[in-house]
């Protein structure tokens, strides 16, 4: 029971592959502020889908455009299921059957994130598309076969350009249709789409996008995405082998004549503009069903005016109107018929319903022309007339087109008849008003100070109500009034008081003053007549204060220096002006942000001539170039202080690159102190000798302090680790030193090896800010135990404990008297004696024992240097054992008094 439920909680896991892709596409929706709405839809086939294929949840992936580097990952969960509809739902027999399934979640842009102005993209591929279809390859994923997946696409533009936000919401397309095309009829369905933003959206046929692998959910990866593969015949311009094939219009009508049976499928991409520049991308796959269809022939229209008694015009039709002619009579009849309403198959009748458009221009006040019931049944034949009456007023001024169109309920999409109606109605009459003062355009230049006026008289000889518009500029002193106002007449001045210390003309002088006067006609077509004031104000002179430093002797406005941290940068900062009397104000810009860096400047005021004082320490840690290495002074002179408050100015900008500072390396070196030779950073040592070294490090830098250093043992390692070593760490400003002391034990070998090489390292560092070094060096101890294979042992075997000094104990080493070098005892030298193995780690002497010819023991020592005296000892010969930790020695020696 247990591995049936495993068995069910995998399946329900794991993606299904199936042919159930009919298209999709991407939406990105503006919320408020940084939140936004990404929705994913995803239009499924029910007829030839896999209900296991649906997902409850798909991870769409957002990249950059300019590097392709995934910048999130956003799981959208499935919010809503609907089936798409037919245009005429009795058309259908179950033919297509299409739900529309939305994956959605909120999620925020942070403008520190998505500020490329290259913009982003998001991407989510599902495989498969459905089996069936006919004009590319979309096989069962297996060895050998060409398989179809599909990549959901959509680029948006960062979210903020220029430091301000920039909103955006992509398009939303018009919801597909769910009907079926047939073969040799016309096939046409809006594919438009709308905008938030009011952005414009244009429209083109791209061939669709596959997935990088079959498999039934592919792995995030940035684009290029592959196309799918067209069958032979088949192609981007010949998508169902029409006539005209599939295309779509750049307001987004998609239309054609399939002249091949099947499923088709076909991408349509739409690219978003604001002010002419591209801002986003959506693409839209779908699929077509093309069959064959019963026959049937579209309604027609024809039309006559109402003096007419025939319906002669049956495309085009010419109507003039003039201004006096009654509403009621500014009419024209058309008539619709239908043959299929003949037709038993159509039950001897046919459903036919009108439409008007405009052809060149666009109203939302056209359908007001037709009559309130637009829609008639015909039957047997019959015919209806509908009476379509034209405003007094135009639609646009002159003569426009519209097309009366007849709409019959033919499967699967209704087939038209068209009549092309050119009207042009006279509008009522009217005359504009015009201006009796002044009769032209007004040009005047003032001085600072004077004031002047203009009378205005605006005058209508209809007598119609005039309105006045005036555009004038904010807080220049001008002012229009009206004095009089009637039915036919305005009057009214425009006024000028030009002075500066009340009004701020420091950034323009020149102004432009419109009158406006419009006398409300019927229709409203007359543009409104206008006066225009060309006007401008002279300004007293005002003398420029000029900077400069004293960084270079020939004044320029950009100065470019590099300084390393630990330098100082001084210099003095001058203003001049040379006629003025007003107070200058001489400043570095953002000196206040400046101030964690130990930047001091004093702003200043004065006339005639200021300065200041420009100081800094590029200490750490306070300038580190790794964060900020790049610094821009400006410092401004201005003169505001004039009558007419213009803010005369000038500028220097100081930039310094600041570099790291320069750090000279410390130097480590090692030496012995106990006249061991260090050899290529080697050192040969015999177990018993002790180690002294000492380490001396040095560093030469004095700017701005003597570095502090660290002198430390950072690695001691060794076959066997090493021990009873000592070293202290030291510290010192400039110089520092430490001694490394070690007398090594046998506790340095192991396993029956007695050698052993030990490696230690020593490193001294500077704490030189941002730029620190440090020295290192190495040392290789090798260490071996004492050879006692070379000694040959034949101590003395006669004594004469005579008192004579020579030959009076028995010993084997320390001997200190050389009196009796030459004396011979049975062939062997007295300094034959002196042969006692040398202890080692492998042997050590533990004693020696004496005894007489009857076994006693009449000495003992453990003393390597042990004497025998045999006092009291009767002579004779006696027997020795020396004993090692490794082995013994034994042998006899004679006694003679």
């Amino acid at each position: 029971m247990k591995r049936v439920l495993l068995s069910v909680f995998m399946v329900m896991a794991l993606p299904v592959m199936a042919s159930h892709i009919v298209g999709g596409e991407f939406e990105l929706l503006h919320l408020s502020g940084t939140r936004y709405r990404l929705n994913l839809i995803l239009y499924f086939d029910l007829n030839d889908g896999n209900p296991g294929a649906k997902d409850q949840f798909a991870d769409a992936s957002i990249f950059s455009k300019s590097d392709n580097q995934l910048i999130a990952t956003q799981r959208l969960f499935l919010s809503s299921e609907s089936q798409i509809s037919y245009t005429q739902p009795s058309c259908s027999k179950g033919e297509i059957r299409t739900n529309k399934l939305i994956y959605s979640a909120e999620l925020t842009l942070d403008p520190t994130a998505y500020s490329d102005p290259q913009g982003y993209y998001i991407s989510w591929q599902r495989c498969c598309r459905n089996y069936q279809i006919k004009n590319i390859f979309s096989e069962v994923p297996g060895v050998g076969s060409i398989s179809a997946g599909q990549t959901f696409y959509l680029e948006f533009p960062a979210v903020v350009k220029n430091g301000k936000p920039f909103i955006d919401s992509t398009p939303k397309l018009f919801p597909p249709l769910n009907d079926y095309a047939c073969k040799g009829k016309p096939y046409y369905v809006d594919f438009a789409g709308t905008d938030d933003d009011g952005d414009s959206l244009v429209y083109s046929m791209v061939t669709p996008l596959n997935t990088k692998t079959s498999i039934a959910l592919p792995a995030a990866a940035p684009r290029p995405y592959p196309e799918v593969t067209w069958r032979p015949g088949f192609s981007l311009s010949s998508i169902t082998n029409g006539k005209p094939d599939l295309r779509i219009s750049k307001d987004g009508l998609l239309t054609g004549t399939p002249g091949t049976i099947g499923l088709f499928v076909f991408a349509v991409k739409v690219e978003e503009y604001r002010d002419k520049v591209k801002i986003g991308e959506s693409r839209r796959d779908f699929q077509m069903l093309v069959v064959d269809c019963p026959v049937a022939v579209p309604p027609q229209i024809t039309g006559k005016k109402l003096a007419e008694t025939d319906f002669t015009y049956d495309n085009t039709m010419t109507l003039r109107f003039g201004n006096t002619v009654k509403n009621e009579d500014r009419c024209i009849e058309v008539r619709v018929a239908d043959d299929d309403s003949k037709s038993s198959s159509d039950g001897f009748q046919e459903n036919v319903t009108i439409r008007v458009v405009g052809l060149n221009f666009k109203s939302k006040n056209l359908d007001s022309i037709l009559p309130s019931i637009k829609t008639t049944v015909l039957k047997n034949g019959s015919t209806t007339d509908f009476r379509i009456c034209f405003p007094q007023c135009p639609f646009v001024k002159g003569p426009y087109q519209i097309g009366i169109i007849a709409f019959d309920d033919a499967c699967s999409l209704p087939l038209t008849d068209t009549l092309k109606v050119t009207v042009d109605t006279e509008p009522p009459f009217n005359t504009d008003p015009y201006f009796k003062t002044p009769t032209a355009n007004i040009t005047s230049v003032l001085k600072e100070g004077d004031q002047a006026s203009w009378p205005v008289e605006i005058v209508d000889d209809q007598g119609d109500e005039i309105t006045v518009a005036r555009f004038l500029p904010s807080n220049a002193g001008m002012v229009f009034s009206i004095s009089e106002q009637k039915k036919g007449l305005v009057k009214g001045t425009l006024s000028w008081d030009a002075y500066c210390d009340i009004y701020d003309f420091t950034k323009r002088t020149d102004f432009l003053v419109t009158i406006q006067a419009d006398d409300n006609d019927v229709c409203k077509f007359n543009q409104p007549v206008k006066r225009i004031f060309n006007l401008g104000v002279l300004l007293p002179p005002s003398d420029t204060p000029v900077i400069f430093t004293d960084l270079v002797k020939t004044r320029t406005r950009i100065i470019n220096l590099e300084k390393r941290v630990n330098e100082k940068l001084n210099f003095n900062v001058y203003a001049t002006e040379l006629t003025d009397q007003n107070t200058m104000n001489l400043k570095l810009t953002n000196l206040t942000s400046f101030s964690p860096y130990g930047i001091k400047f004093t702003d200043v005021s004065g006339k005639k001539e200021v300065s200041s004082k420009f100081n800094w320490d590029l200490l750490c840690p306070a300038v580190d170039p790794a964060k900020k290495s790049n610094f821009t002074f400006q410092f401004i002179a201005s003169d505001n202080t004039n009558k007419c408050k213009f803010n005369k100015a000038d500028t220097v900008d100081v930039n310094v690159k600041v570099l790291p500072p320069i750090n000279n390396k410390p130097v480590l070196t090692i030496a012995s102190l106990n006249n061991l030779v260090i050899k290529n950073s080697s050192l040969d040592v015999t177990l018993g000798q002790s180690i002294e070294l000492t380490l001396a490090g040095t560093d030469t830098d004095v700017n701005p302090t003597k570095d502090n250093l660290q002198l430390a043992l950072t690695q001691a390692t060794g076959k066997v680790e090493p021990n009873g070593y000592d070293f202290a760490a030291a510290t010192g400003q400039g110089k520092v030193n430490s001694v490394f002391r070690w007398t090594p034990d046998c506790s340095i070998f192991k396993d029956g090896i007695y050698s052993n090489s030990y490696l230690f390292k020593f490193k001294l560092s500077d704490d030189h800010c941002y730029t620190a070094k440090a020295d290192s060096t190495l040392i290789t101890i090798n260490i071996k135990d004492i050879d006692n294979s070379g000694r040959e042992f034949a101590p003395g075997n006669v004594i004469t404990p005579n008192g004579d000094g020579c030959n009076d104990f028995f010993a084997v080493e320390g001997f200190e008297d050389g009196k009796c070098e030459s004396k011979i005892y049975k062939g062997l030298d007295i300094d034959a004696q002196v042969s006692l193995p040398l202890d080692n780690c492998t042997g050590q002497f533990q004693g020696v024992s004496i005894y007489n010819r009857w076994g006693g023991e009449v000495f003992k020592s453990t003393d390597r240097k042990f004497r025998w005296y045999a006092l009291n000892e009767a002579a004779g010969v006696y027997y020795y054992t020396l004993k090692f930790s490794d082995k013994e020695f034994k042998g006899t020696i004679s006694v003679r008094n």
